[in-house]
Parts: C-alpha cells; structure tokens; sequence
C-alpha cells in the first residue's frame, strides 16, 4: 500500500497480495475466497488485465491468480515500474478505487490445471518421466542449507525436483532470469540453463519455489515463450515441509 501510494501506472488500483494468498499461512486462497476477489476487484473472464508493480514478483503471482481463476487475457509489464519510469513515463499517486461485478463470467476457477495441488503433485508429476518439477530456489534452498525464509526454518527439497535456477542471494532475487534492468532475459539464455540440469521442454514442466512467487514469475515466463504444458505448485517448499508426512532430501541430487 506504502508503495502504491507513492506512485503507480496512472488509472492503476491497488491489490493486497494477502487477499489470494491469506495469512498466517500465505497460502493460495479458496477458491471461494478467490471468487469473492474477483468479484470485489470488478474481475471478469472477458477482461485483459495488466498487472504492474514495484515488487515484480508480487505482479507475477497475482497475474498468475487471475489467469487461474479464468480471466482471458492476463499480461504482467515487464520490469515493473522501474521500467515504466525508465521509459519516461509518469506515475499519478491518485488512489483509483475498482468497481465490483455481480458475475464473473464463468465458473471459478475456469484454468484449474494452471494451479497442481499437492495432492496432485504426488499422484501426476512425481510419479510420471513425462513431467518434470522445476524448483526456482537459489542453491542453497535446493541442496538444504538454509530454507530462504526468516518465519520457515524447514530446509531442503522435494525428491525428484530438478534444479531450475532462480537467485544468487535470496528468496526475492531471481538473477537468473532477469536483465540487469529487472526484464525478462531471453529465451535462448532461459533455455540453456535449464539444458544444464537436464529440463526437457516438450516435458510438462510444474514450476515451484518456497511459497509461489518466484516460480510463478518463472511459469509466466515459459508461457510467453509459447511452452502450454506448464504448471505452478503454488504451495512450494513451505507447503510441502509443513507436511510431516512428506518425504525431504538434502545435499547435491544424486544422479
């Protein structure tokens, strides 16, 4: 809210990301308290939604919310207001209020196979050589050194996760997939450091990170580079480890 209040794209209004994701767990929302938003921010599934940011990853988790819940065209401004800024454009600090809608268009969620739960994870990615779940943590996340969140101290992976690149410091750096300038890096360049670990693109790819950010940045990147089999397991590392049940491994993948 800070943020928005010091300046947005003009006509813009304000989205907590807490209202798709409710604390304390930060978790996805219902899909009867994902339909109460779209229905409270003025969503429809004919709609083309832009979704801006100072925090890009916040833009690409929403972005990513919305396209579950089945709004037709979603698109994310690549990088973020800096961008914006960067091109000459002005930001207005006027607080725009959304209109709500009495029908969404469709039922919610209309693109239920955008979002795995972890259900489905168990029973149709992990168990399948045609699928492939790409962890977007740093390194140190990957191999269980540290978990990446200062409210989580649950560290490791999920067995059978590749590997996929994200940040070199933190879980709100995503280095590798970034320009210097905060925009998308190329296909080629994505493309060859998934070549490194052995991420097969004609695999359905299911895109995972600690709570969902990172990797949905990630998802909506492969989406824009034409790959449809693509997938986020919103519930992440977090979700996984607060599961007794669920297996953990640590140190380097063995081959």
């Amino acid at each position: 809210k800070e943020s928005y209040a010091k300046g947005h794209v003009p006509t813009a209004f304000h989205i907590n990301t807490d209202t798709v994701e409710p604390p304390p767990e930060w978790m996805l929302a219902s899909d009867e308290e994902l339909e109460k938003f779209a229905l409270d921010y003025g969503f429809t599934k004919d709609d083309t939604v832009i979704v801006t940011g100072e925090n890009q990853m916040a833009a690409y988790r929403v972005a990513v919310v919305l396209n579950y819940i089945g709004v037709e065209d979603v698109r994310v401004l690549n990088g973020g207001l800096a961008a914006w800024t960067a091109a000459g454009y002005e930001l207005e600090t006027k607080s725009n209020k959304p209109e709500p809608v009495a029908d969404f268009g469709a039922p919610i969620p209309a693109n239920p196979d955008v979002i795995v739960t972890q259900n489905e994870l168990k029973s149709d990615v992990l168990s399948n050589q045609t699928c492939t779940l790409v962890d977007n943590r740093t390194w140190e996340e990957y191999i269980g050194e540290t978990s990446g969140y200062s409210y989580h101290d649950k560290a490791g992976r999920i067995p059978g996760s590749v590997f996929g690149y994200a940040g070199k410091t933190d879980a709100n750096s995503l280095d590798y997939y970034r320009n210097i300038d905060n925009t998308m890096r190329n296909f080629e360049e994505i493309i060859a450091l998934w070549d490194e670990q052995g991420i097969d693109i004609e695999n359905e790819l299911t895109f995972m990170c600690g709570s969902g950010w990172r990797a949905a940045e990630v998802m909506t990147y492969a989406k824009v580079f034409g790959l449809e089999n693509v997938s986020l397991y919103s519930d992440g590392w977090i979700g996984w480890s607060n599961n007794p049940d669920n297996p953990v491994e640590t140190g380097e993948a063995k081959e």
